[in-house]
């Protein structure tokens, strides 16, 4: 056996290591994410952006990350004196009507793509069109909380 032959194990051991450990703190990070969302999920409005926030700034604090911290702190600051439930309602549907902009646009494209028969990208539009529906299904009912929780 030649010497290239263990150094090329070597370093597809070493490979093997870096790869199991990213795929490691990528578990973490996202079962971390869907703990924090998990504890905020209970509030709405205000409450549950600085909930949001909040453990944003946990998680930039855990991997010493001062920059995001010192942005979330801001973001936090800002949040805590100006937001308001009215102001979640606007920005909410500003978002609603970009989706819906969005959505019409993809049914456009996807009546185009279906008479040109250009199946790939009527496949394309038709997940782009799923998609708009999830988020703006999501945005509504958001929105529908808030107006219950302000009522």
């Amino acid at each position: 056996m030649s010497y290239s032959f263990f150094l090329d194990i070597y370093f597809m051991d070493n490979i093997m290591k870096r790869i199991t450990v990213a795929m490691s703190v990528f578990a973490a990070l996202m079962s971390f994410g869907s703990v924090a969302a998990q504890e905020c999920s209970g509030l709405s409005g205000c409450e549950a952006k600085v909930c949001q926030i909040e453990k944003q700034i946990e998680l930039a604090k855990q991997h010493n990350n001062s920059n995001k911290e010192a942005g979330l702190q801001k973001a936090l600051a800002e949040v805590k004196d100006h937001c308001t439930v009215d102001g979640l309602k606007d920005d909410l549907q500003d978002d609603i009507d970009n989706v819906m902009d969005d959505l019409a646009e993809h049914q456009d494209d996807l009546a185009e793509a279906i008479q040109d028969e250009e199946l790939d990208k009527v496949e394309k539009y038709k997940q782009k069109i799923a998609e708009d529906k999830q988020e703006l299904e999501e945005l509504k009912a958001e929105l529908q909380k808030l107006y219950t929780q302000s009522t």
